[in-house]
């Protein structure tokens, strides 16, 4: 498990500078991508199924983004781009077209399907923090006026 965190720490980290990210930034988002790694792998042992650990694994990130994006003072999308990049699913991609070219077509739909399923999960789990933090900052600012 240590070795899949500092695998997807470094892996984060390279996207965070391909990004062209701020410098002070690039530990933080490589953080946030290792720590949603290693959330999907410990909720695909225990639960089995990539969507739902891609889910968990995107809510990670979409906090973890929303914290630094506070108190490093950058937008939220500098933390959460690079970092979601290891739960893309482009190997179950990869694995849906070979089964495709190979003429296995039910397996196929299946990974297909499964591909589609890990994509939405990713972006829901991101949109949902999003949405939670903006509802909670809205919430604050009405306090406060």
């Amino acid at each position: 498990m240590l070795l899949q965190f500092l695998s997807a720490l470094t892996a984060t980290a390279g996207f965070s500078i391909l990004f062209n990210i701020p410098p002070r930034a690039i530990g933080a988002a490589a953080f946030s991508g290792a720590l949603g790694w290693t959330g999907y792998l410990l909720i695909r042992e225990i639960h089995g199924s990539p969507i739902m650990a891609t889910f968990v694994g995107a809510l990670i990130i979409g906090m973890m983004g929303e914290v630094f994006a506070r108190t490093l003072k950058n937008p939220t999308t500098v933390f959460v781009i690079p970092a979601m990049l290891p739960l893309v699913p482009g190997g179950s991609a990869y694995r849906t077209m070979l089964a495709l070219m190979q003429g296995r077509e039910s397996e196929a739909i299946f990974l297909g399907l499964q591909t589609i399923g890990m994509a939405i999960a990713l972006a829901v789990g991101l949109v949902m923090v999003a949405s939670f933090a903006r509802l909670l900052r809205r919430g604050f600012k009405k306090r406060e006026g």
